[in-house]
């Protein structure tokens, strides 16, 4: 598939759930992501996920669609752009731009980019 200009997405709800076994798994407690009453407090006035969360999620949608090619040599940069909120959807969307870059956009439900990447093979 490396080489061939893509499009696509993968849909993904990101679950109060998800965020819990992440916190759990990450030991990060932060409160902003498993508190509601200390989240609505916040600037984000709701539970958000872990950005590194939302990360795992798009190497692991990547992982899916190119298998190990991901792991050989890469360079994958990203930038969080805005919050995740619990219960929110998501779509990873992939666009190869040459042989050696794809371009990732994480967009939530309302348009927003949550995330800009790309992978670059080297």
């Amino acid at each position: 598939m490396r080489g061939d200009k893509i499009s696509n997405y993968i849909e993904l709800k990101i679950t109060q759930q998800m965020i819990n076994d992440y916190a759990e798994a990450s030991k990060d407690f932060n409160p902003i992501h498993i508190n509601e009453e200390f989240a609505k407090k916040s600037i984000f006035k709701s539970r958000i996920a872990h950005g590194m969360l939302t990360l795992s999620l798009i190497m692991e949608c990547l992982y899916n669609v190119y298998s190990e090619k991901i792991l050989e040599n890469t360079l994958f940069e990203a930038r969080l752009k805005n919050p995740v909120y619990s219960e929110e959807k998501i779509k990873i969307y992939f666009e190869e731009k040459t042989k050696e870059k794809i371009n990732i956009v994480c967009k939530k439900d309302n348009g927003d980019e949550a995330v800009s990447a790309s992978l670059i093979f080297k």
